[in-house]
This record gives structure tokens, C-alpha cells and sequence, in this order.
């Protein structure tokens, strides 16, 4: 999981320079991050019933395989259409380490998966973290951005050797694989219902990761280095937040909790956006609290209502959340070549507004839903 967040943050943090090696504009940027997403969302979409049928740990490894090889040719490519196959790879490989781990924890800790979510998706923020940091070092030092993606791959193949050379007990299901559960969960009115949150809010979160450094660069004109800072104190406080967002689940109801946090990033982002350059970076900060427990709770929400398919019901989500990153950043990206930055950062407002919407529109309904769970499992 943390290599799969360093993914975005990497991207984010390196895509000044990546615009500036390969003469891209914003949209072609964005086109890069919008790929990597759509590998993701469409290996999510087809690793969740893959899980439910083969062995996790074959699915990880497999994973962290396609993750490893294509950062190394993102790292080596000199032409854009090799950069898009690469980054398209990398969230393939993604989408695997997503649709393994996921259901695997909610098999092993029952009755506890929102909490259990935010914790795993903990180490995801740690990796995304990490990201930032390392390419702002490699730039202060005049290294290019190159050498940190094929070093970035060379570790996750070393990770990969480490799995290979350990005994893992993740037997297969058994469960023939079964598509149709899909188009049965599709039809569900309260899933249907966490299918478009996820898909607006992991739409702004993932905007925020690949255009923070961008935003501050050019509408502040911070350095590099500072801006990429920024977006560390952000993935910090999202580190920091899941965290205490699984405390805060065991005492809080789980949709009056994402109505909570949608409220605060509803204000903290909308002044972060028109903030000086002095209040921007704890604006910031506070945003990244505050969508800590966003994508978790969804994530642990769906799977416990499905207990049978945890693999298939949180696949479908991690997609509408893949799809939700490539559609909501990429429409940012053109917006903002049309305007400015600052009005295309708008558009993260407009999809946390909708979310807030949807979920006090159907507040009762899946607040019922996850209530019905919990006394199922007791």
C-alpha cells in the first residue's frame, strides 16, 4: 500500500519537471494522471472477482510485478507515448495490489472493517508521503526526476523478491469466478449511493495529490522544493487523520462521519484555494485531516455489507474511485488551461459538494445499511 500511494504523490511532485523535459501542456499532464487511474480503475474493477477466486498473495505479487517493470520504463521513456503506456501500467499494477489486500483484511478482522480500512490505508498515505520527499530531494540536488522512478521501481522489485522468497498461506476461494455479482450489486440503490461519492471524492483527493505542487508553483510561485514540502505537510495530515479516524469510528456513526469531514473540506478548501501565500500551507494541512477518513470508511462500508464478496463489492468502489481520479483531475487540468489554476482547483469544490449532497440525501438509507451490518455480525 505505500507503494502504490507514493504512485500519485511521485507523479504529482515530479510532473513540473516531467512538463518541462518532455514539453507538455496541461492536459497532456493531466492525460498522464488520468491513464494511470484508468489501468487502476480497470484492474480494480476485474482483480475484485479475481480475488474472490484465486490466491491473494499471487494477485499481490503480480501487482507489485507490473508496478516495479513500469516505473522503470517511465523512468528510461523520452517520448510521450511511451511515458502513457508506462503510467497506464503502473496503475494496472496498482489496481492488483488494491483488489489482493483490501479483501484480504476484511476476511481476517470481521465486524472491525472501517477501522481496519483506515489503518491499512494508513500505510498508503505513508507511501504518498514519501513521494514528495524524495523527489524534492532529488531536485534540490540537480537529479533528474528519471533516476527517482527507475529507483522507485527497483524497490518495489526488491519487495517483490522478498514476497517470493517467504511462504504465504493465501489459498484460493474457491469461488468460481462470477461477473453477474457485479451487475446484482450495480442495481442496489445504497451501493449505487457509494459508487458516486467515492467517484467525486477520490476524484478531489487524487486532484489535490497530482496538481498541489503545480497549483503552488505557479499560482504562489513557490519553489519546487517548498511546493512539493506543501504537499508533504498534506499527506502527513491525511497519514495522521486515518489514524484517528479509526478511534473515531468506533464512536461515531460511520455517515454522520463522512458528512462531518465533506462539511470541513468543503470550507478548509475553499480557503485554501483564495489563501495567501502565508495561510495556504496549513489551509492545507487541515484538508488533509479532514479527507484522511474519506476513502476508508466508503472502502470498509461496502465491504462489510458484503460480506460474501468483500473482494467484489470493494472492487467496484476502488473503481468508481479510479475512475473518479481520472475523470475529476483530468476535467481540472482542462478547465485550468482555459482559465486559470485557480478556478480549475474550483472543481474539487463542485465534486466534495456533491458528495456532501448524496450523502445527506440518502443519510437514513445507509446509515440503516451499516447499522444492519453490525448487528448481523454480532
Amino acid at each position: 500500500m505505500g507503494f502504490l500511494g507514493m504512485s500519485r504523490s511521485f507523479l504529482g511532485a515530479s510532473l513540473p519537471a516531467i512538463r518541462t523535459t518532455l514539453d507538455l501542456t496541461l492536459v497532456q499532464a493531466g492525460t498522464l494522471g488520468a491513464l494511470l487511474q484508468l489501468g487502476f480503475s480497470v484492474m480494480v474493477l476485474l482483480g475484485g472477482p479475481i480475488s474472490d477466486t484465486l490466491k491473494k498473495s499471487f494477485v499481490l505479487m503480480l501487482g507489485l510485478f507490473l508496478l516495479g517493470i513500469s516505473l522503470i520504463f517511465f523512468g528510461m521513456a523520452h517520448w510521450f507515448w511511451v511515458s502513457l503506456v508506462a503510467t497506464t501500467v503502473v496503475g494496472i499494477g496498482g489496481g492488483l495490489i488494491e483488489a489482493s489486500s483490501n479483501p484480504l483484511l476484511i476476511e481476517i478482522y470481521p465486524g472491525r472493517e472501517s477501522t481496519v480500512m483506515n489503518l491499512h490505508h494508513f500505510f498508503f498515505a505513508v507511501g504518498s508521503l514519501a513521494g514528495p520527499l524524495i523527489v524534492g530531494a532529488l531536485l534540490a540536488r540537480s537529479i533528474s526526476w528519471q533516476w527517482g522512478y527507475i529507483g522507485y521501481g527497483l524497490a518495489v522489485l526488491f519487495a517483490l523478491f522478498l514476497l517470493l522468497s517467504q511462504r504465504i498461506s493465501s489459498p484460493a476461494t474457491g469461488h468460481p469466478l462470477d461477473l453477474r455479482t457485479l451487475l446484482k450489486l450495480m442495481r442496489q440503490k445504497t451501493f449505487l449511493s457509494l459508487v458516486f461519492i467515492i467517484f467525486c471524492s477520490a476524484g478531489a483527493q487524487s486532484g489535490l495529490i497530482y496538481w498541489t505542487v503545480t497549483f503552488l508553483k505557479e499560482t504562489h510561485g513557490f519553489s519546487i522544493s517548498l511546493a512539493s514540502l506543501s504537499l508533504s505537510l498534506f499527506l502527513v495530515c491525511l497519514a495522521v487523520g486515518r489514524l484517528f479516524a479509526g478511534y473515531l469510528l468506533t464512536k461515531l456513526n460511520d455517515t454522520l462521519y463522512l458528512v462531518i469531514l465533506f462539511s470541513l473540506l468543503l470550507i478548509f478548501l475553499s480557503a485554501s484555494i483564495y489563501a495567501s501565500a502565508a495561510w495556504v500551507i496549513p489551509l492545507l494541512g487541515v484538508c488533509g485531516l479532514a479527507m484522511a477518513g474519506v476513502f476508508p470508511t466508503l472502502l470498509g462500508m461496502a465491504g462489510k455489507a458484503h460480506p460474501e464478496k468483500p473482494g467484489t463489492a470493494m472492487g467496484l468502489i476502488a473503481t468508481a474511485a479510479g475512475l473518479g481520479s481520472t475523470v475529476i483531475p483530468w476535467l481540472m487540468s482542462l478547465v485550468s488551461q482555459l482559465t486559470t489554476l485557480r478556478y480549475g482547483f474550483l472543481l474539487f469544490e463542485v465534486a466534495l459538494a456533491i458528495s456532501l449532497i448524496i450523502t445527506c440525501l440518502n443519510f437514513r438509507r445507509l446509515k440503516r445499511s451499516a447499522g444492519g451490518m453490525k448487528t448481523r455480525q454480532a
